[in-house]
C-alpha cells in the first residue's frame, strides 16, 4: 500500500526516463532473470522507487535488497537490510548470498577507492566460491574498477556490457575460490 501512495504521489516521475535505458532493460530484461534462474538467493544493493518491483521475478525467499538510508527500505523486498554494505556479513554469513548486483552505487554514495576496497572486501566474503557479482556501475563518476585492482578475488564472466549514448556499464563476476593451504 505503501508503494501506491508514493508512486501515486509522482516519486518515480524523475526516474521515468530509466525505464527506456539500454542498460536498464538489459539489467530487468536479461541479467535479473537470468539470476533468478541461476541463482537461489540474490541480494540487490541500493533501492529506489524504480527497483522496487524487482522482487516480484524473484521466489519469496530467493530476493533480499540492502540500502544504507531507512527512508529506502520503503522500496526494499520483504527481506530488507538497512546497513551499509561493509556491514554485510554482520546480518547475514559469509557465503550466504549465491549473487549480488551492485548496481548504480559506486559513484553514488561509494565514492572513494577506500569506500570501494571495502565494499568489494565485504562482497567477497558474502559470496560463496562461484558466487555471481554484477557490477554495474558509470564511467563518468570514477575510475574503473577492474584497473583500481577491485576485482581481484574475481573472475570475469563474458565481456564488459556497454551501452551507446550512456556512460553505464555491467561486468558480471565470479568468486574465485580461495587459495588451497600450502603444507610446510
Amino acid at each position: 500500500m505503501q508503494r501506491l501512495l508514493l508512486l501515486a504521489y509522482g516519486v518515480n516521475r524523475p526516474y521515468e526516463h530509466f525505464r527506456d535505458l539500454a542498460s536498464r532493460l538489459c539489467l530487468e530484461g536479461e541479467i535479473l532473470p537470468w539470476l533468478r534462474d541461476r541463482c537461489g538467493s540474490v541480494l540487490f544493493v541500493g533501492t529506489a522507487s524504480y527497483t522496487w518491483h524487482y522482487e516480484t521475478l524473484f521466489a519469496a525467499d530467493g530476493y533480499a535488497t540492502l540500502d544504507i538510508a531507512d527512508g529506502a527500505a520503503v522500496w526494499g523486498a520483504r527481506r530488507h537490510i538497512v546497513a551499509p554494505v561493509q556491514e554485510l556479513t554482520r546480518h547475514h554469513p559469509a557465503g550466504f548470498f549465491d549473487a549480488v548486483v551492485l548496481n548504480g552505487v559506486l559513484g553514488f554514495g561509494i565514492d572513494t577507492p577506500q569506500q570501494m576496497r571495502c565494499t568489494f572486501e565485504e562482497l567477497r566474503r558474502a559470496l560463496p566460491p562461484q558466487g555471481v557479482l554484477v557490477v554495474g556501475w558509470n564511467t563518468d563518476r570514477h575510475e574503473d574498477p577492474e584497473a583500481l585492482g577491485l576485482y581481484d578475488g574475481f573472475e570475469r564472466s563474458g565481456e564488459r556490457r556497454f551501452f551507446a549514448d550512456e556512460t553505464h556499464v555491467y561486468d558480471v563476476l565470479v568468486s574465485s575460490p580461495p587459495a588451497p593451504l600450502t603444507g610446510r
